[in-house]
């Protein structure tokens, strides 16, 4: 579908652009999508990450592995279970995404008033439609699925 399409093209665009401007790491979509869950519901077990992003705890592991070769995650063993590894995003990863999040804003203002005033018009007029849009495909997916790191 067209409309779809589009919304993807400028969705991958805005990230490409953000990083370029801010020299920010490009992240694979599952790595973005477990540091957000992190930020938001801090001292996560891996299995409840994986719950969360509706991944296999395998998938969770090499993912953490990862981000915590990066940086981006610490581990720390739990004061309540000491078998359990409770996560933790660091600063770093902190500083990552507010920069992302600054500097999204940044190059979509520029692109915005770069465009003509007619498709300033006509994407203001079309945003209400995409809200619902979105609404609606929200409410048909479960919330802990793969497609959640789609986003």
């Amino acid at each position: 579908m067209a409309v779809a399409d589009a919304v993807r093209t400028v969705s991958r665009a805005t990230v490409a652009a953000t990083r370029a401007t801010q020299g920010l790491p490009a992240l694979p979509e599952a790595q973005v999508a477990a540091l957000h869950t992190l930020r938001a519901s801090p001292s996560m077990t891996p299995a409840e990450l994986a719950e969360r992003l509706g991944l296999a705890r395998p998938t969770v592991s090499n993912l953490l592995r990862d981000l915590e070769a990066a940086g981006h995650v610490t581990r720390a063993r739990s004061e309540v279970d000491r078998r359990s590894v409770i996560l933790t995003i660091t600063e770093q990863a902190r500083s990552v995404q507010d920069a992302f999040h600054r500097g999204r804003g940044e190059v979509v203002t520029s692109a915005w008033a770069a465009l003509d005033e007619s498709d300033r018009v006509a994407l203001a007029a079309a945003t209400p439609s995409l809200r619902r849009l979105a609404d609606l495909l929200h409410a048909s997916t479960p919330p802990t699925s793969e497609s959640e790191l789609n986003r």
